[in-house]
């Protein structure tokens, strides 16, 4: 932290903090401060210094760094007079239902999401089970930059907080998922891949309760492993389900919150196609709000194409879930999502929910007796090129000369029929270059071209 770039850098991305624990921004002290301008944040906005009894849920993944930061954060907190409610290993979309189920004031996942398993994160939902607001995220930043968290050291409430242990936690949310489907699911056979992360044991239970024939690995809680498969890998699945003849498979990331689909004939599909699928399955039942679907400004213009054919219109957000949740509140909208498998079904969840969503694919494959290969192919995809570079430092890329002429070089290159996205990964130390377009060529040496003068000025 005590590097200039680094006093410089927010501390949160598109989705909480992350990072290596033991180092910025998770060290034990830095773990400390969040926990503290967490409990400032709830008294200043409540206006209720030592008036009202705060009560935060805290979950984790399966990683092996997550007990400690989740110990930290208990201490601190307690400290500083907030009840928390300890829910174990519960994925990210479970503790954001159990907090807006119980009323509670926020809740704290120790999770870093998708991310390898040495790394490790954060995130933030408040009251509504809803991510953070911008304006919340920034006052904690401004604690802790500004080093005010000294200032306010002298600043107790009048009794320590208390700690509860939630031990139904899964139970409350297997419940939940159940409850979305109005049939069982008999007759449907999935195969499961849980990534050895937070999905582990609850995604069996919950396709099992409901009838379905199940096939699961990676189905343990082993924080070594965790994303060594699921959502980031789901070559194994696919092979499982051509394997027991499977009508579908989902692979799911550590914290539960993103999924991919393979169907019967072992087709990959990500979070565009589930958007196509879904999108047009709600908008035949006249359930679609305003026959509108959101996604980021990194899904495929096939998904538009798509969309548009069958009288639907797609709104594009930059790039996080928080952006789409955003979109769908503000329009009053119910269906949107990532491409990389975060998809957000409004009329049950306030957060990108993979189980909700692999439940909901299931059901309309029973519904609609077709196979999920046959739900998925109408919708045609542009060549994209997806390319990732390791960066040392996030400058911004207009303070590069080179590189930001290299990138008015290639939009002139793509004209009309071609598209640029190129930007900083939220989660992680990475560029990602995104190239799409009808000629297939093109993109591909505009992608490579682009990671090149990257990876020079900034690899």
């Amino acid at each position: 932290m005590e590097e200039k770039y680094k006093r410089e850098e927010r501390l949160f991305g598109t989705d909480g903090i992350r990072g290596i624990p033991g180092e910025y921004p998770l060290t034990d002290g830095m773990i400390f401060k969040i926990g503290y301008s967490i409990a400032r944040l709830l008294h200043y906005k409540w206006h209720s210094f030592n008036k009202k009894k705060f009560k935060i849920a805290i979950a984790r993944d399966t990683r092996l760094s997550s007990p400690k930061i989740e110990m930290i954060l208990v201490d601190t907190l307690t400290s500083y007079g907030v009840d928390v409610v300890i829910c174990n290993i519960v994925p990210t979309p479970g503790l954001a239902y159990i907090v807006k189920r119980l009323s509670l004031d926020m809740g704290i996942m120790v999770s870093a999401s998708h991310n390898q398993s040495c790394e490790n994160g954060i995130k933030f939902f408040n009251e509504g089970g809803e991510k953070l607001s911008p304006q919340d995220e920034e006052w904690i930043e401004e604690i802790i930059f500004n080093n005010l968290v000294h200032i306010f050291y002298d600043w107790m409430p009048s009794e320590k907080g208390r700690i509860f242990h939630l031990e139904e936690a899964s139970k409350v949310y297997t419940q939940f998922l159940i409850s979305i489907l109005e049939a069982r699911l008999t007759g449907i056979k999935v195969c499961l891949d849980c990534g050895w992360g937070a999905t582990s044991q609850i995604a069996r239970d919950v396709f099992e309760k409901l009838e379905a024939e199940v096939f699961s690995f990676a189905d343990s809680f082993s924080g070594e492993k965790v994303n060594e498969t699921g959502a980031l890998n789901p070559s194994l699945l696919r092979k499982l389900v051509l394997e027991k003849k499977a009508d579908m498979g989902f692979a799911f990331d550590g914290d539960g919150d993103r999924v991919i689909l393979v169907d019967d004939k072992g087709n990959i599909l990500d979070g565009d196609y589930i958007l196509a699928i879904i999108g047009k399955y709600l908008s035949e039942e006249k359930k679609l709000f305003k026959n509108t679907v959101v996604a980021t400004q990194m899904s495929n213009c096939g998904l538009k194409e798509y969309l548009g054919k069958i009288g639907c219109r797609v709104i594009f957000t930059p790039v996080g879930d928080r952006y789409v949740w955003q979109a769908l509140k503000r329009d009053n909208l119910n269906l949107g999502g990532e491409q990389s498998g975060h998809i957000i079904l409004r009329d049950f969840v306030s957060s990108p929910d993979a189980l909700a969503c692999a439940l909901f694919i299931a059901k309309i494959v029973k519904e609609r007796k077709k196979p999920l290969s046959e739900l998925a192919q109408d919708m045609r995809k542009f060549p994209q090129v997806l390319v990732n570079i390791k960066v040392k430092e996030k400058i911004p890329f207009e303070l590069l000369p080179p590189l930001k002429e290299g990138i008015e070089k290639a939009e002139r290159l793509l004209g009309e029929e071609g598209r640029l996205l190129i930007r900083y990964s939220g989660t992680e130390p990475l560029v990602r270059v995104m190239v799409e377009g009808k000629d297939e060529k093109l993109i591909q040496r505009v992608a490579h071209t682009l990671a090149e003068m990257v990876e020079k000025e900034l690899g």
